[in-house]
């Protein structure tokens, strides 16, 4: 087992719980998804689980590799679009492309100490993350924005293919609007975050429909296959045709 979502209900401005586990040592591609999470890494191999690291990661732009070890597993809370700021209380533009773990993220969030206690099973981990979410949220007394939540909508439901004019003019607000709610909401310009997501949009046409790579340009939005191609090389680190073995979180509006 590789990756497998715990919860997939969102809750508490989580948008998943997953989990993380390999038989051997290999390297882990991450791709790219507009989100932050919350990542506990513990040793598999004790009883009770030994949580070894908890690790806050930003927004990325582009792909990169995680080692894997055979005794290591990680559980993660993916935090959902909008709810960051007041669960991190922090911008996630300030994240983008990093991360904060170890005594960095002790001394900034004291309360992820509660998640290098022991635990029975990463069900148990799945649970804390759930409940850490759940204190943060209450103590900021969140309230989502309706109109950012139907902006997210329409990017998700065009698979990234909106235009932000087009956008703008479909929920009657104007352009600056959708470009300063979007990026403090996910910390990305709504450009790359288009990207990401028509990315991930044509991935899935590839892998789950089994389209060829001329045919997924095409219903993807790309200008034809060689874009598509470039736009993979960059954010994923490889080609259509030559696509390394990967997990597709399933990202929601």
């Amino acid at each position: 087992m590789r990756y497998q979502e715990l919860l997939t209900a969102p809750q508490h401005g989580l948008e998943a719980v997953w989990l993380s586990l390999s038989a051997c040592a290999e390297h882990y591609r991450v791709l790219p998804d507009g989100r932050c999470d919350v990542i506990v890494q513990f040793d598999a191999g004790a009883r009770p689980l030994r949580p070894l690291a908890v690790l806050i990661a930003g927004p990325a732009t582009r792909f990169y590799d995680v080692a894997h070890g055979p005794e290591i597993g990680f559980v993660g809370a993916r935090l959902r679009p909008g709810y960051a700021a007041p669960l991190l209380g922090m911008a996630p533009s300030s994240l983008v492309d990093g991360s904060v773990g170890g005594e960095a993220a002790l001394a900034r969030w004291p309360a992820l100490r509660q998640l290098y206690a022991p635990a029975q099973d990463c069900h148990e981990i799945a649970a804390r993350l759930v409940a850490w979410a759940a204190e943060r949220i209450a103590a900021a007394r969140f309230q989502p924005d309706g109109l950012l939540r139907d902006l997210l909508g329409s990017f998700h439901g065009a698979g990234g293919r909106l235009r932000i004019h087009d956008t703008a003019a479909r929920h009657q607000v104007s352009e600056r609007t959708v470009q300063r709610l979007l990026r403090e909401a996910i910390g990305l310009p709504p450009k790359t975050f288009a990207n990401i997501l028509q990315f991930h949009h044509a991935l899935r046409l590839l892998s789950e429909q089994q389209l060829p790579p001329a045919e997924a340009a095409l219903q993807a939005g790309f200008a034809d296959q060689a874009h598509m191609s470039r736009v993979f090389r960059r954010l994923g680190g490889f080609t259509p045709g030559r696509r390394p073995e990967l997990t597709l979180v399933n990202i929601r509006g």
